[in-house]
């Protein structure tokens, strides 16, 4: 099975006869505000890394994670993106039986079946807002259950799960000797991401392993940089003695230490979010023919109500890329996730909504 993403412009430029950079992708959920300065000055300076390879253990890079996150440096894992992180620990723990939501990221059910797990889904309720429903999944912790994973924000729903539930379920899987794979690959486009992340339970807990990513927040997708934090250290020298060597390129090696230190960058973009994504939202529960579910990261899901035809093709058309999610487990087509971008951008989504959707 080959998982389908957003970001993918080069086919849709292709079938539509586009230029690339024509067309507004929305499909991938990335930082307008674009590659901070600092990193792009770092790697013009750095132009020499390239003729040598990389330190394999990048204790640099290791050295910036365990300092931005405020943990020990012996819990980070860093990683070609989270995704090689996602495969990495599902080889390593080579679950019986995982426990997923659904909808949510397609890479964990990949990697959960190439090490051999079966898969149980636990469907989120349209009518909740595809909110976990905290009772009931805790009554799913148990029998034959030997993995659990959850993104936080969920994508692409955008939902959240508050730490208190989040604490109910980590304590529940540690009695039921189940590991807990919490992905926080969207967590730093939140106002309160300290409130409701549990880096802080890492000491207290080896069932739990915590994926994050710097992709996204800082525009770097082609740089494909992510990390694990686990304080399981049998686990981790599992990943580490099965792991290839030198998954991370030069370059990639040298952006974490100066993109988690890049504080004004940081501030810029959160102080963004926290305005267009609520500028976004209002503008779009306007439009007639759609449900908008409140985003708490940096993307919006909104159904389809009504049926005016093809929904992405007449907005591609436009030389506007959308996510179709009917490739999501509980999705269906007339579901669509739109990344929040700069206004100009986000405009033209609105008003080309408003011209195809608006029914009234």
């Amino acid at each position: 099975m080959i998982a389908k993403h957003g970001g993918n412009i080069y086919e849709a430029a292709k079938r539509y006869g586009i230029k690339e950079n024509e067309i507004i992708d929305f499909s991938a959920n990335i930082n307008p505000l674009g590659i901070p300065d600092k990193l792009k000055e770092a790697i013009a300076s750095n132009l020499g890394c390239i003729e040598s390879y990389p330190d394999p253990d990048y204790k640099d890079l290791v050295a910036a994670i365990a300092h931005h996150n405020c943990i020990n440096e012996n819990y980070v894992i860093p990683g070609n993106g989270a995704t090689e992180i996602i495969f990495q620990i599902a080889e390593a723990v080579k679950p019986k039986k995982s426990l997923l939501l659904a909808p949510t990221f397609l890479e964990y059910e990949r990697a959960l079946r190439k090490a051999g797990s079966d898969i149980e889904y636990y469907m989120l309720n349209e009518n909740n807002d595809f909110k976990i429903e905290g009772e009931d999944f805790l009554h799913k912790l148990r029998g034959e259950i030997d993995f659990v994973a959850i993104c936080n924000p969920n994508n692409p729903t955008g939902q959240i799960i508050e730490k208190e539930l989040l604490l109910r379920i980590l304590m529940k899987c540690k009695r039921s000797k189940i590991n807990l794979m919490i992905d926080e690959a969207f967590i730093d486009f939140l106002d309160n991401q300290e409130e409701n992340s549990l880096i802080d339970c890492l000491d207290d807990y080896d069932n739990l392993f915590i994926i994050r990513a710097l992709t996204k927040f800082f525009a770097i997708p082609g740089l494909r940089i992510g990390y694990g934090l686990i304080s399981n250290q049998s686990i981790k020298e599992k990943i580490l003695n099965n792991k290839e060597p030198w998954t991370i390129n030069g370059f990639a090696a040298i952006s974490g230490h100066v993109l988690l230190k890049d504080k004004e960058y940081i501030r810029k973009s959160k102080e963004f979010f926290k305005k267009e994504k609520k500028y976004m939202y209002q503008e779009l529960k306007k439009i007639n023919g759609i449900k908008l579910y409140k985003p708490k990261a940096n993307y919006i899901l909104f159904k389809l109500l009504s049926y005016p035809g093809d929904l992405k093709d007449m907005m591609i058309k436009k030389k506007i890329l959308i996510r179709q999610c009917d490739n999501y487990i509980n999705l269906d087509s007339s579901f669509f996730r739109a990344a929040i971008k700069d206004r100009e951008s986000n405009l033209k989504l609105i008003n080309v909504l408003k011209e195809v959707v608006d029914n009234d």
